[in-house]
C-alpha cells in the first residue's frame, strides 16, 4: 500500500522527426493519462561532476500497479498537480509480493 503525494505521466510519442542541423528531435507527443504514486525524493549534496561539487537528485517513485513501462520518458507531479519536473527513467523493477511498480528517475 501506498500513500499517494503525486502524479506521474508517461510520454506517448513515439515519432522523430529532424530539426534544421539534421539532429534527431523527439516530437511532443501526447501525455498519458495520470497515474497516482508516491514519490520520495533523494539528493546527494557531495556529488562531483569533473571535479568539480555538484547536487544530484534523484525520484524514487512507488505505483500501486503492475505497470508495464510505456516510455523512457515521464513528468513527475505532486498533488496539487503542480510539475515537478520532466526525467528520464534510470531503472524500474516489478515488485511482486506487493503488486507495485518502482521507477527510478
Amino acid at each position: 500500500m501506498i500513500i499517494p503525494n503525486g502524479y506521474i505521466r508517461f510520454n506517448k510519442s513515439t515519432e522523430a522527426t529532424t530539426n534544421g542541423d539534421g539532429y534527431f528531435v523527439v516530437a511532443p507527443g501526447a501525455w498519458g493519462e495520470a497515474i497516482e504514486c508516491q514519490y520520495l525524493p533523494s539528493i546527494n549534496l557531495q556529488a562531483r561532476s569533473q571535479g568539480e561539487a555538484t547536487t544530484s537528485h534523484a525520484y524514487t517513485v512507488y505505483v500501486e500497479q503492475m505497470i508495464k513501462l510505456p516510455s523512457e520518458v515521464v513528468k513527475l507531479y505532486d498533488r496539487d498537480n503542480n510539475e515537478i519536473g520532466q526525467f528520464s527513467v534510470r531503472s524500474y523493477e516489478q515488485l511482486d509480493a506487493v503488486c507495485q511498480t518502482k521507477i527510478v528517475l
